[in-house]
């Protein structure tokens, strides 16, 4: 998601927002690109394959690296998947972090800014399922990564209240601020249940229906609960 430059004069938009521009950490010297190039093909083969498809040899095959490289930054298969789920959480952080900056958004309606919200993370949800897989699996196994998780959950969630909160104006709920913590951690709940359908593990009562459909309805349920006019 491409964030609008800071001296730009036009306010931005909620396509804006959905399309901020992924951050993708600095690969500076050699080993960080030898180990980057390891990441970057483990994301590969879950996008392609799931997690039961990454193998250790299948990583170094499409990394075009060797077996005693990868050893020597990942003990085994459970290492590198921590590491791919680590840098996802990092790259999301720095993404919120540079993309949301509340001066950028001053202009732009709430529900526009939920609109932008909804795509956004329904675009990053669906780029790699496979990686999302690996994170719910070890989040299982490990405490830590379903803390790490939810601490970047919620810097996502601060970062949507911060440009948020400055427009409670808009909002005729009696109790506008915590209306709108409610609305987000109701959109997110909804949105991980959108990109589990089709998953037998999660069954839903949510209805099929296109990616268009479900943010305008999102869209239509939050600006009812908030009390806002489209």
């Amino acid at each position: 998601m491409k964030a609008p430059a800071k001296n730009r004069q036009r306010p931005a938009t909620s396509s804006q927002l959905w399309d901020l521009k992924w951050v993708r950490e600095p690969q500076q010297d050699r080993s960080a690109r030898t180990r980057g190039q390891l990441l970057n093909a483990t994301e590969e083969l879950l996008a392609k394959e799931g997690i039961a498809g990454v193998t250790i040899a299948k990583v170094t095959k499409l990394a075009q690296s060797s077996n005693g490289s990868f050893y020597h930054y990942f003990q085994d298969k459970k290492a590198l998947l921590y590491a791919v789920v680590e840098r996802r959480s990092i790259e999301i952080s720095v993404t919120v972090t540079q993309g949301l900056d509340p001066a950028i958004w001053a202009d732009v309606p709430v529900l526009e800014i939920l609109d932008g919200y909804l795509r956004f993370a329904l675009k990053n949800g669906k780029r790699n399922p496979g990686l999302l897989e690996a994170q719910q699996v070890l989040a299982r196994e490990d405490p830590n990564i379903a803390r790490r998780w939810d601490r970047t959950n919620q810097e996502t969630r601060r970062a949507i209240m911060a440009i948020l909160e400055p427009k409670i104006a808009q909002i005729k709920h009696p109790r506008p601020k915590e209306a709108l913590g409610l609305t987000l951690e109701t959109l997110r709940a909804m949105i991980d249940r959108r990109l589990q359908l089709g998953n037998p593990s999660h069954p839903t009562l949510m209805p099929k229906q296109s990616e268009e459909v479900f943010v305008k309805e999102m869209r239509a349920m939050a600006a009812g609960y908030l009390q806002i006019s489209e």
